[in-house]
């Protein structure tokens, strides 16, 4: 978890566990392998991030927070 830090990009390598989705202001689908996201908090108890993707227009397509065993992510800015 200490290679994560917050305002990182990364990139959603792998899913372990099953998004609960849930539609709506923050949410326009669920977060999939292959999405880039940016940091938006990291939490320490209990572990974990908030990750936010947004469209080339800048509108939020899903915030979603994640355990560090439930996702693989790549740094990749």
């Amino acid at each position: 978890m200490s290679s994560v830090k917050i305002y990182d990009v990364v990139t959603i390598k792998g899913l372990r566990k099953p998004i609960d989705f849930q539609p709506g202001d923050m949410n326009v689908r669920a977060p999939a392998i292959g999405d880039v996201a940016a940091v938006v908090e990291v939490y320490s108890n209990p572990p974990g991030y908030e990750l936010e993707c947004s469209g080339k227009d800048g509108v939020t397509i899903w915030l979603h927070a994640f355990a560090p065993e439930d996702v693989e992510l790549e740094v990749i800015g």
